[in-house]
């Protein structure tokens, strides 16, 4: 459990914050205890990789430092981000919110090949490598 379930907000809340400060609006956050999904509104001033790279890497600092998750190491190298459109934002807030249910029954692989066919795109598995 590299996310203790009863520290996540705690991370979200850090994570909201980080993306506060760039313009940006972060819409719904949610996740399990090894990933987390985001939606958020990126200002058109701010490039999606240098978010990802200040999200993940002051986050991982933060939580390398914070006792409550004894079992982070990092985040990935890697992540999955895709455009959406405006008619699609409900039912990806739901998504989110419905992680934790949803991931009873599906392993990670499999839900990001979903995502990409949900955003129409072709997944091949060494996407993944």
């Amino acid at each position: 459990m590299t996310i203790p379930l009863e520290y996540a907000e705690d991370l979200y809340r850090f994570i909201w914050k980080e993306i506060s400060t760039t313009g940006s609006h972060l819409i719904r956050i949610g996740g399990i205890q090894n990933h987390l999904h985001l939606l958020i509104d990126l200002h058109p001033s701010v490039a999606l990789a240098e978010l990802m790279r200040n999200i993940k890497g002051r986050s991982s600092v933060w939580m390398q430092s914070d006792s409550r998750f004894p079992k982070f190491t990092g985040w990935a190298a890697e992540y999955f981000a895709s455009t959406l459109s405006p008619e699609a934002k409900n039912a990806v807030i739901n998504y989110i919110k419905e992680q934790r249910t949803h991931h009873l029954g599906m392993h990670l692989d499999k839900e990001v090949e979903e995502m990409y066919r949900y955003a129409g795109l072709h997944y091949d598995p060494r996407d993944m490598q």
